[in-house]
């Protein structure tokens, strides 16, 4: 009993140390250093409080499609399906105009001027698809559609 006594006692400060505070991080990835700031005086509390500013977005937050968006890309699936390239290319291009931060879209837009012959713009829509922060897969798509649009110029 006694050793279980003393290992609880020699346990305990790392326990409350483990307990602590874990360190907060900003958007940006920066610890936050937090103060013990005392509480305000009356006179203080008072006075207005700053509007708090909007912060941009990170460049890596893919934006989120709305529905009728992933309609589009579906409508534009069945236009490709069928034949009709340029419906395709409409029907992309107004969902582009609709989530303009919505990375997938330029990709197939992409895809749909390489199949024309339009290798400059199927590149330059792929690397817009990067930069809006694609994800793994559709940036490794993004970067084939660069690589084998680059070997027709």
């Amino acid at each position: 009993m006694k050793i279980i006594k003393r290992v609880c006692l020699l346990s305990l400060p790392w326990l409350l140390t483990a307990c602590g505070t874990i360190p907060t991080y900003n958007s940006n990835g920066t610890q936050v250093q937090e103060t013990n700031k005392p509480a305000p005086i009356a006179s203080e509390q008072s006075k207005p409080a700053a509007k708090p500013q909007p912060k941009p977005a990170a460049v890596d937050d893919t934006a989120q499609a709305p529905a009728v968006v992933l309609s589009l890309m579906k409508r534009a699936e069945k236009q490709v399906a069928s034949g009709d390239n340029h419906g395709a290319i409409a029907s992309l291009e107004r969902a582009i105009r609709i989530a303009p931060r919505y990375p997938e879209t330029y990709y197939r837009l992409g895809e749909r001027y390489f199949n024309q012959g339009n290798y400059q713009q199927a590149r330059s829509l792929a690397e817009k698809s990067i930069t809006l922060g694609a994800d793994w897969l559709l940036r490794r798509q993004a970067e084939s559609l660069i690589n084998r649009a680059s070997a027709y110029q």
